[in-house]
Order: C-alpha cells, then structure tokens, then sequence
C-alpha cells in the first residue's frame, strides 16, 4: 500500500447527534485539502477540538515502522466504531 491516508478526527463536543453528520460534512468541506491524493478517514470525537494525522506508508521500509503502521490504521478501526457506537447510543436515547 502506497496510498497516503488522511485521518480528521472532527471533536463534536457540544453538537446535537441529529446535527452531527452536518456538521462533520461541513467542517471537512472546510478543512479538506484540495490537492491531496489519497484515502481519507473523518472520524467524529467527543473532543472539542478537531486534529488531522497524515499518515504516508511510502516512507515506511523498516519493519518495526511496517508494525506501528499496521497498528495505527487497527487503532483507527476501533476508534472509528467507538465513536459509531456512541453516536448510535445518542440518537437512540
């Protein structure tokens, strides 16, 4: 894989769970690169504040680096469906 990955973590601390995925969409509108070529992952937090990771396998050769990479994109899978599960907890109360 040689694809560059985009991860934007979008805090939606304070935002109603019905206004959420309108807001995410707004704020990545916002702050989405117009040249990057790549795969792109927005995962909505309970933060406040919203942060971007880069991450570039490309330069990844070692193997410990080929390790921590593979265990990034696991942790971004869980954290992905944490916050999916919540979201859903809140439009369901």
């Amino acid at each position: 894989m040689d694809t560059k990955i985009l991860v934007m973590y979008i805090g939606v601390a304070g935002i109603r769970s019905e206004d959420i995925p309108d807001y995410v969409n707004k704020i990545v509108k916002k702050i989405m690169p117009q040249t990057f070529e790549g795969e792109i992952i927005t995962i909505p937090t309970q933060s406040p504040n919203t942060t971007i990771e880069c991450i570039n396998p490309v330069y990844i050769t070692d193997a410990d680096l080929i390790k921590k990479h593979t265990e990034m994109i696991n942790k971004l899978q869980i954290e992905l469906q944490v916050q999916l599960d919540i979201l859903k907890q809140k439009n369901n109360e």
